[in-house]
């Protein structure tokens, strides 16, 4: 009785003390996961916002009165303000004329404080572009005036100053002009330069907006053509950030600009132009045979891009000093070296290169990342195989299994198999999981661009947590769930599963999810995978030192968790983490402008669905890594929690906004016909048969603009047609006419006409005269008469809409598009 009553008081005394260890567990894991999420959000800030700023830090602005060798970003804003007063700047037009005019007189002022012995020729390089309109490239060369050997290379940098319809270009491609008349300046009062070695050649193109046209003519009829060995392009789209080097012929070439004081650049940033499919000056010297050659831009936040925001007060102080400083560094030095080593055309063995916060420029070789690469594969695969050989080995000397009772050689009679199996579960699991994560986004992505299709718009922010809180979403619901159906398969097969741990077989796991991307990015063969190496690098290293640390403190029968294991994996991706979180900013805010552009193309659910993907996929990486907090359920709440805040704020946000306004494009067509016909006394009657008005707009979200013009015409008492062409006089098959004031005016006759238009090179012109020569036989012939503007004025209706709405904002085309007078003059006989 005695005994009984002893065993009864027992039980519950065993109970209590394991209700009070599991608590003090709990709390403890509490405690650990408490501080491991704190860890979290500082990395996070550290490699977001702190990042951030020293990334685009700029340097200090120089005065205008600092000596003339060196750069000033005030006097480079000096000519841009000049430059910008003329408006619009497309080509054939009072501004691009007036533009030019302007150009030409600086130069000759900067030549004219020139040392001795250097020599300046300018020169206008006439050509004809696709509308046969006669225009100018503006050349300039500075050489030597004592050697007069014509085999000297040349260096050239180039920038376009034509604009867009309705745009003053500042930025675009206005600030690239400026850099360079500063940058001439500045190299021709530098008495360390002689230009002996080497010859300066700077281009201004024209017509590039409209298709390149002023680089190919350069390319095509110009004599400095043949000794240009370098050149240098640069081009914007706003100038609210700094610059980058976006790309160059070889990668080689990224080992000089190395040298200057803030490299900002990265190898990725080179596919930029074939996924916007948009071609610069660059493209044009490029693929017509010059072989060394960088394009620099200010690509960051277009959203002024081709629109008349695109002004000189938008611009961030210091942006052009920053640019400048840094190409008279790059210039200087291929001006006096004269490296006649010629790079690969095709880059054999190309570099990888990234900035790391606008510090220091990361540069190594593709066969040196694919060496390393191999090596961390192979090392993981002899230290997996070796851990699990000579930890059966040990365990087998030993008669038992183990005096740790979390270990699987003291659960299961196959450990060895129970390892294996396990190593390749967890690798299934996070291979899934990691899909799961992807879905989980692009599902989201879906659903957004159905309910708020830029929601993301003018915020790259925004992007970032959007579709990388959903990834994170998925992936742990799944390693929840996985968790719970591995506990409760070992529960079938041990008692007390949940003290069962398998850290080896997890670390490993994640060892092998890094080196199946290495194998991916190895076979690539591609630069664009460098960011592999950047997490595999810092990532695989630590696992294989915890690996061997376990397995040293399991021989010598210590069998403590350390909280170190959990804290490790976060602290060790701080770099790969934040130099993730930096790039995709980058290209998020080079795209999101462009993309957005595309949404009137069909581009809604492709763009959201782009801007996804450019956020999860470098994610992807950072996944593994949660594993290793157990705290699933805390995790998720969380996370859920963050994500609902997050998709509030995207639906009630509004993406629009004076500094990342809506674009649309729009054409105001007026169109006229008039009939002339034979009188009885042989002279021709003109009667005005019928005249219409419209304007088109393509807009991503289909705004309807009719009620607008008709609600306006009401109240103004305005026609939509506005008279701009009147057939004056017809006299002997000589018509005179009468039209608005234009640059652009083309006359189209039917293929049965010849024509001669008698004051064809009066531009501009208010009257045309044309005399029309016909066959005999023809009775009746038509003659279609275009005048193109480019100025919003002239389009009352387009002007109103831009100050009615001022979220939503014109753009413009490189030639006169938009307001279209469309003139058709039948003649009957």
């Amino acid at each position: 009785m005695t005994e009984i009553v002893e065993e009864t008081v027992f039980i519950p005394q065993i109970s209590n003390t394991n209700q009070i260890h599991r608590q003090s567990h709990n709390n403890q894991h509490l405690k650990e996961f408490i501080l491991w999420f704190v860890l979290l959000i500082c990395l996070l800030l550290l490699a977001g916002p702190f990042a951030h700023h020293l990334s685009y830090s700029v340097a200090t602005v120089k005065t205008r009165t600092i000596a003339r060798h060196v750069f000033s970003e005030e006097r480079a804003l000096d000519y841009l303000i000049n430059l910008t007063q003329y408006g619009s700047r497309v080509s054939n037009t009072r501004g691009n004329f007036d533009a030019r005019d302007y150009l030409i007189l600086q130069i000759k002022r900067i030549c004219s404080m020139n040392k001795g012995d250097i020599q300046c020729e300018l020169d206008l390089q006439n050509f004809t572009d696709s509308q046969h309109n006669q225009l100018q490239n503006i050349l300039v060369r500075v050489s030597n005036s004592i050697d007069k050997s014509q085999n000297i290379p040349s260096l050239m940098l180039s920038a376009h100053y034509d604009s867009v319809e309705f745009s003053p270009g500042a930025a675009d491609d206005g600030s690239g002009v400026v850099i360079l008349l500063e940058l001439l300046s500045n190299l021709i009062n530098d008495l360390t330069i002689d230009f002996s070695n080497v010859h300066l050649i700077i281009l201004f193109t024209n017509a590039e907006e409209s298709g390149l046209q002023g680089a190919l003519a350069f390319i095509t009829n110009l004599r400095w053509r043949s000794n240009v060995r370098h050149f240098l392009n640069i081009d914007s789209v706003r100038c609210t950030e700094p610059a980058n080097l976006m790309r160059t012929t070889s990668s080689q070439l990224v080992m000089d600009y190395s040298r200057v004081t803030r490299p900002r650049t990265n190898v990725i940033l080179q596919k930029t132009s074939m996924w916007f499919r948009f071609n610069t000056d660059y493209d044009a010297f490029k693929y017509n045979g010059f072989r060394l050659g960088y394009e620099f831009g200010f690509y960051l936040d277009g959203y002024t891009y081709h629109t008349p925001l695109d002004h000189p007060s938008t611009f961030k102080q210091g942006v052009i000093q920053d640019l400048g400083e840094n190409l008279v560094i790059l210039v200087r030095n291929i001006l006096l070296e004269n490296n006649e080593q010629i790079a690969d055309k095709y880059d054999p063995d190309p570099l990888i290169y990234f900035d790391i916060l606008s510090r220091y420029l990361m540069i190594y070789k593709l066969s040196t990342s694919i060496l390393i690469q191999q090596l961390l594969i192979i090392l993981i695969i002899i230290i997996g195989i070796m851990r699990i050989i000579l930890d059966h080995i040990y365990h087998r000397q030993q008669n038992f299994s183990c005096n740790d009772f979390h270990c699987i050689y003291f659960r299961f009679k196959n450990p060895l198999i129970i390892r294996i199996i396990s190593i390749i579960i967890y690798s299934i699991s996070n291979i899934l999981s990691m899909i799961i994560g992807l879905l989980f986004s692009l599902l989201l992505a879906c659903i957004v661009s159905i309910i708020q299709p830029a929601s993301w718009y003018g915020n790259s922010t925004l992007a970032i947590f959007l579709f990388s809180l959903p990834c994170l979403i998925g992936f742990i619901i799944f390693r929840y769930l996985f968790d719970l159906l591995h506990r409760r398969i070992l529960r079938k097969s041990s008692q007390n599963a949940n003290e069962i741990h398998f850290d080896f077989e997890q670390k490993f796991s994640i060892l092998i999810i890094y080196s199946l991307s290495m194998i991916i990015s190895i076979y690539s063969n591609s630069q664009y995978f460098y960011i592999t190496l950047v997490w595999s690098i810092f990532i695989c290293p630590l696992y294989l030192i915890l690996i061997l640390i376990e397995f040293i403190l399991h021989w010598k029968q210590i069998f403590e968790k350390n909280a170190h294991q959990l804290y490790l994996p976060l602290l060790i991706s701080f770099f790969p983490l934040i130099h993730t979180t930096e790039i995709v900013n980058r290209i998020l805010r080079i795209f999101i402008p462009f993309v957005s552009l595309r949404f009137s193309f069909g581009w809604i659910h492709r763009g959201n669905i782009i801007i996804c993907s450019i956020v999860v996929i470098p994610t992807l990486f950072f996944l593994p890594i949660l594993q290793r907090t157990k705290q699933f359920l805390r995790l998720l709440t969380v996370l859920l929690i963050s994500l609902f805040i997050v998709l509030i704020v995207a639906c009630i946000r509004q993406p629009f906004t004076k500094n990342h306004p809506n674009t649309f494009y729009a054409k105001h067509i007026s169109e006229s016909i008039y009939n002339a016909e034979t009188s009885m006394n042989n002279s021709l009657d003109i009667s005005l048969v019928s005249q219409q008005s419209s304007i088109t707009v393509n807009t991503y979200h289909g705004l309807v603009l009719s009620p607008i013009l008709d609600q306006f015409s009401i109240i103004s008492a305005h026609k939509l047609y506005k008279e701009h062409v009147l057939v004056q006089q017809i006299t002997n098959y000589r018509i005179r006419i009468q039209h608005a004031l234009s640059y652009n005016i083309q006359i189209l006759p039917l293929w049965n006409t010849e024509f001669t238009v008698q004051n064809q090179f009066d531009i501009p012109r208010k009257e045309t005269i044309i005399d029309i020569a016909l066959y005999s036989t023809i009775s009746t012939f038509e003659i279609n008469i275009k005048i193109q503007r480019c100025d919003i004025n002239d389009s009352p209706f387009l002007l109103l809409i831009t100050r009615l709405m001022p979220n939503i904002v014109l753009m413009g085309e490189g030639f006169c598009h938009a307001i279209d007078d469309d003139t058709t003059l039948i003649i009957n006989r």
